[in-house]
């Protein structure tokens, strides 16, 4: 299969371009490098994508590289019972921005194209609501440019492709207890973020074109954070919590409860698998939940991130030191009633939390200096 994916140097798409990879698919990539978070972490992930191709490096040191490829390979067989195949798939990376409209057309005449996994998107609910514009240009504008091509190519070939968009669960607002697990059945209206906000659109974009065009369409509500080896470095707090402890700083708490605020964090690779069994099934519109269905408190993942670099280095124990603050108001939480997921996929998240973390550290000590170091996480 011949698939694209938008946002295929972030966290999520490349850990996806390399599954897919892995067992044989063509990947076409597509990011814009945005200044978010350093582009060196993201040239980083491309490279080890190359690496799943048998292309080589193109940036980084084999050394730097090798260890961590090797890693994160063994824990897909352990994670998927997959191995990888003898002759991988290929990969094309393209330096480009989904609010370009030229640029996508370009990519879009000189590839072959069977499936779009839509995963590009302005990122992170706090910055949202101090730069609603630019969120809602890339957000919205973007993703409405990969529709409108999307059913302009899938007309000139005659053949249907599928879309799959990377949603969130930020479109549900923040639930109390008593409704806090949420199905694919539930009202998306009260989104209290502008990020949640662009979501909820894109939904909407989504359902137009497939009743519009007959697009093929699965809306995918990913519930976060997503964490695991080589989480997106800034504003996520594992990998915050992770660089502060190797570096003796001081964490800032800001979830609505402090320690005890519960949230469907989910482990990269079942996120992935979930993403990649919506791409398998039959589908002419679907809306899923792909989260654990498990929320667990803050207080739980910093105890985790504490045994992990306990494993490491148990003669060196390091203690993280935390501070409570103001909660941003615009932070919410829920949790992923994924029954649709399990009965019509057969998606079953499998990792705990501890030792998706252990492999998150483990992945840490094995990056480079600058890597280890960075001060805006």
């Amino acid at each position: 299969m011949n698939i694209l994916i938008t946002g295929a140097a972030g966290f999520i798409g490349s850990h996806l371009a390399r599954n897919l990879i892995w067992r044989g698919d063509n990947v076409i990539g597509l990011d814009n490098f945005n200044d978010y978070y350093p582009r060196k972490c993201k040239e980083f992930n491309v490279d080890l994508v190359h690496l799943s191709a048998n292309q080589g490096s193109k940036i980084f040191p084999q050394e730097e590289l090798g260890p961590v490829y090797d890693k994160l390979l063994s824990y897909n067989n352990k994670t998927t019972q997959n191995t990888p195949q003898s002759t991988p798939g290929t990969f094309h990376f393209h330096e480009a921005d989904i609010t370009n409209l030229d640029q996508l057309k370009e990519i879009f005449q000189n590839h072959k194209i069977d499936a779009i996994i839509h995963l590009a998107a302005m990122a992170g609910v706090p910055m949202s609501t101090k730069n609603p514009l630019l969120y809602t240009k890339v957000n919205v504008q973007g993703t409405t440019n990969l529709l409108t091509l999307t059913t302009d190519k899938q007309k000139e070939n005659k053949n249907p492709i599928k879309f799959l968009f990377a949603s969130s669960s930020s479109v549900y607002g923040h639930r109390e207890k008593e409704n806090f697990f949420v199905t694919e059945q539930d009202d998306i209206t009260k989104a209290r973020s502008v990020y949640g906000a662009t979501k909820v659109a894109g939904e909407v974009l989504c359902h137009s074109f497939h009743t519009s065009f007959n697009l093929k369409v699965a809306n995918i509500r990913i519930f976060g954070p997503i964490y695991g080896p080589l989480q997106r470095p800034f504003g996520m707090l594992h990998q915050r919590a992770i660089n502060y402890t190797h570096n003796n700083k001081t964490l800032q708490i800001y979830g609505r409860d402090g320690l005890k605020t519960a949230k469907d964090a989910t482990y990269i690779e079942d996120e992935v698998k979930g993403i990649i069994q919506i791409l398998d099934s039959d589908f002419n519109y679907e809306i899923y939940n792909i989260g654990t269905q498990n929320p667990l408190p803050i207080k739980h993942w910093l105890e985790c991130i504490k045994k992990a670099f306990e494993k490491q280095d148990s003669l060196n124990p390091k203690e993280l030191k935390i501070e409570i603050v103001e909660a941003d108001k615009a932070d919410v939480a829920s949790s992923a009633d994924i029954s649709k997921a399990k009965k019509l996929l057969n998606y079953e998240p499998t990792t705990s939390m501890q030792e998706g973390i252990n492999r998150q550290v483990e992945v840490f000590n094995l990056m480079p200096k600058w890597y280890k170091e960075m001060q805006d996480v």
